[in-house]
């Protein structure tokens, strides 16, 4: 194994670690609960809570300011300044670009992944 090949799957296990904890979770409730679980928003809302955990920082601060706890982009803004310091400060078209990435990066997690079952189109 090069350092390389080591580096790449040291970035991986996390979000594996947080992968294979929700499918064994959704697994046992499947098992107890046969009816129709697979689209049930409890276990949705359960896998993107921990899906959270593979965001940095400022992309998770961005997604629960903006998208969970429905602030504006400007309030999301200001509260960013706040927490980080206003020497640090982003702009609002910067805070969009993290939104972006970051939810590409959840919407990626899991469709690459067993847990797209548990999420239907609407």
């Amino acid at each position: 194994m090069t350092e390389i090949q080591l580096k790449k799957l040291l970035r991986q296990l996390y979000a594996a670690q947080i992968q294979d904890s929700l499918l064994e979770e959704c697994s046992k409730i499947t098992k107890t609960n046969q009816a129709n679980i697979q689209y049930s928003e409890n276990i949705q809302f359960k896998i993107l809570g921990e899906t959270l955990n593979i965001l940095s920082w400022s992309e998770r601060f961005v997604i629960e300011t903006h998208l969970v706890y429905h602030h504006t982009w400007s309030e999301t803004t200001e509260l960013y300044a706040k927490e980080i310091g206003r020497e640090y400060e982003k702009s609002e078209r910067t805070l969009k670009r993290i939104q972006s990435r970051a939810l590409k990066k959840i919407a990626d997690f899991i469709n690459d992944s067993p847990l797209k079952t548990y999420f239907y189109e609407t």
